[in-house]
């Protein structure tokens, strides 16, 4: 058995609780996983919460203990002051995971697309010391942008979810669908090469248009798989 099954199945608490995460909650998460004890390769809130949306769309399953392992860094729970704040850690995860997991639901998708009657997915993003953010915008001799930005992290998370399934390839290299993944790809560069007068610090409308295109991603994805199974 993996350690993180392991650790739950000896800890059911964790799964108790299935109520959507609270805003408070929502920064009670972005501490917790910020605490010093954890390991090294420890996912920020905003990275875990790109990586989770990421596994929650891909076309495979892709199993509890395996997206805890990458989340955590490692393979079992990391230590916390106390056995409290490490139920409550996992709890605060796996609660994060089922929201992510309901937003793009079937139903959920063509409402919310279709009607506009439910509030759209709000992806966890932090704010940026304004300090780190290098504007107007510099490129170092990689022309990677230089600096922080807003959805940086999240983005980051999300493309780290897309390279651990191949079968993403289908919808990158589909020439009529691909650009469904450029508004989250436009947040991992924080810039488009495409426009160089854009500035994404300054559109308001980015996220927005971000989100529109994850719903659009997991009905294409869910559209994949009805056409395997007609094949």
């Amino acid at each position: 058995m993996k350690p993180f099954v392991d650790y739950i199945a000896h800890h059911p608490a964790v799964l108790a609780d299935h109520q959507a995460l609270s805003e408070v909650e929502q920064d009670e998460l972005f501490d917790a996983l910020n605490q010093p004890e954890l390991p090294d390769n420890c996912m920020t809130a905003e990275m875990a919460d790109g990586y989770l949306t990421g596994c929650a769309l891909s076309p495979h399953t892709i199993e509890m203990a395996d997206w805890l392992e990458d989340v955590f860094g490692q393979a079992s729970m990391p230590a916390c002051d106390n056995p409290q704040a490490k139920d409550r850690l996992l709890s605060l995860v796996l609660r994060r995971w089922r929201d992510i997991q309901h937003a793009f639901t079937p139903e959920v998708v063509e409402r919310v697309m279709n009607t506009g009657d439910l509030p759209m997915f709000t992806p966890l993003i932090g704010h940026v010391d304004p300090q780190e953010v290098v504007h107007p915008v510099r490129f170092d001799e990689e022309e990677r942008r230089m600096g922080e930005w807003l959805g940086r992290d999240w983005a980051v998370g999300f493309f780290s979810a897309i390279q651990r399934d191949e079968t993403w390839k289908h919808l990158l290299e589909d020439e009529a669908h691909w650009s469904l993944v450029a508004p989250v790809l436009l947040y991992f560069q924080g810039y488009d090469a495409a426009r160089p007068d854009y500035a994404l610090d300054d559109d308001p409308d980015a996220l927005q248009r971000m989100v529109q295109s994850l719903y659009r991603i997991s009905t294409y994805w869910r559209n994949f798989s009805a056409a395997l199974q007609t094949a």
